[in-house]
């Protein structure tokens, strides 16, 4: 029964908890009894809050009792990416100066959670400063993933992924500049969001360093990482929206008409952009694309949206992100690095420009996530195999997520079936910018056809 407890939904844990069908404190001790079976071996969560969550359950049901209601996730327990600052919680961005860090103050998203009554149980484990499609921590060690230990569980969010994944958690706030949320989401078999860019409030988030003036303007995002898309509607809706500390987060945009049927929308889909995806890969768009066909959907072919070419896409990514975080560029001037960053940014207002017109005819473009599932834990930078050919790390991985982080593009991750050796693929749902809610309301109806969480073996 408390393994089953521990598989429930977020949003499910919260209406038992509020009917009190269920106590807060036997969740939380649910969930406590699972990390203590399951993480030794996972290496998720990496600060574990065991005693602090166990007050605030046992002040969460006695407020219940007296008809006090905390809010929508009164009770429920989360994890959050250790990139995300936590009050009086050390967070670390497994970063070896911050190895003792205890913040005096909450990341904007994580002060939205806990206002909303939410119990932080700890946090998740993620590479050095969020910089790898690997979770190797320097301070904490290596995460696994719950399908095949001997594989990674992605990075930079691997910790949550992993977590949610194996009933550690519901519900995982973490982020996302190139892939790190929906990589990982791919990897272990659960759903994620990376939302509109400047739809949610980055404020609290590491990198930048604590104290450091703001430098990264475009590509990041926060958003959930769940085991179902209800889930994720429920946390964006308390996470997103205008913050006074970012006056770059944009308003809510003005919801429009409810998504009725799969059939009243419009699905573009493509098997993979420059870098092939494997063979097992391309089956399962192709599967999706045909399934829809047989509902009655309208669905169409479309590899890259028109005037789009994805080596260029890829140098104005890198020229961005190498500037906005620093990055030593030793063949170029201070001078020279600023040019290449404005001609970058130029480039992106056309890119962006072009995505926005493909998706004037298009509700959704359904495509791979990564081209391959979860591999085995290796170097960084060691090639990728993508059936039996090797291309290089970053390009490989990154092949189909980047180009949503450089055009803003709010794209869902949901699990849909598994490689020959058992491990999940996923396929992205990316739709317009600011249609996030839109968005999720047609990756709830897709999973008639894609199907709910598998939980892996074991767990």
């Amino acid at each position: 029964m408390m393994n089953d407890l521990v598989f429930l939904a977020a949003h499910q844990l919260a209406k038992a908890i509020r009917d009190r069908q269920v106590s807060s404190k036997e969740v939380i001790e649910a969930y406590l009894s699972q990390i203590a079976q399951h993480n030794p071996a996972l290496n998720a969560i990496v600060t574990l809050d065991a005693e602090n969550a166990i007050a605030l359950s046992k002040a969460a049901d006695k407020a219940l009792a007296q008809g006090e209601n905390w809010g929508v996730l009164h009770g429920v327990p989360i994890t959050i990416k250790d990139t995300l600052e936590t009050k009086g919680l050390r967070t670390t961005s497994s970063y070896e100066p911050l190895a003792n860090y205890i913040p005096e103050q909450d990341a904007t998203v994580v002060a939205r959670l806990r206002a909303a009554g939410a119990i932080i149980l700890g946090k998740t484990n993620t590479p050095q400063l969020a910089d790898n499609f690997q979770t190797n921590s320097p301070l904490f060690g290596r995460t696994n993933n719950p399908w095949n230990h001997e594989c990674t569980p992605g990075g930079s969010t691997g910790g949550g992924a992993s977590a949610i994944a194996a009933g550690l958690s519901p519900l995982e706030l973490g982020s996302d500049i190139g892939g790190s949320i929906r990589v990982p989401s791919h990897f272990c078999g659960i759903f994620c969001l990376k939302p509109t860019e400047h739809r949610v409030s980055t404020f609290g988030h590491i990198p930048e360093l604590p104290g450091t003036p703001k430098t990264i303007w475009h590509l990041q995002t926060v958003g959930p990482l769940a085991r179902s898309v209800e889930d994720l509607q429920l946390c964006l809706s308390l996470i997103e929206g205008p913050d006074p500390r970012q006056p770059e987060v944009l308003p809510i945009p003005i919801q429009g008409n409810p998504v009725t049927t799969l059939q009243s929308c419009r699905y573009a889909w493509t098997e993979g952009f420059d870098i092939p995806a494997t063979t097992e890969t391309k089956a399962a768009l192709e599967k999706l694309a045909s399934s829809l066909v047989e509902l009655g959907c309208y669905v169409e072919q479309h590899n890259q949206p028109p005037n789009f070419e994805s080596n260029a896409v890829g140098d104005t990514y890198l020229n961005i992100y190498a500037f906005e975080l620093g990055l030593s560029q030793p063949d170029l001037t201070q001078t020279q690095q600023q040019q290449r960053y404005v001609t970058a940014l130029a480039e992106r207002d056309i890119l962006i420009a072009n995505m926005e017109r493909f998706f004037s005819d298009w509700d959704v473009w359904l495509c791979p996530v990564v081209p391959v599932p979860a591999f085995t834990h290796r170097q960084p930078g060691e090639p990728i195999q993508v059936d039996g050919h090797e291309f290089s790390y970053l390009i490989a991985i990154g092949a189909y997520t980047t180009i949503f982080n450089l055009t803003g593009n709010p794209a869902v991750v949901l699990p849909f079936t598994q490689s020959q050796e058992g491990l999940p693929i996923g396929v992205q749902v990316v739709g317009r910018r600011g249609s996030d809610m839109k968005l999720l309301e047609i990756a709830q109806k897709l999973t008639q056809v894609t199907g709910c969480f598998q939980r892996p073996p074991g767990y």
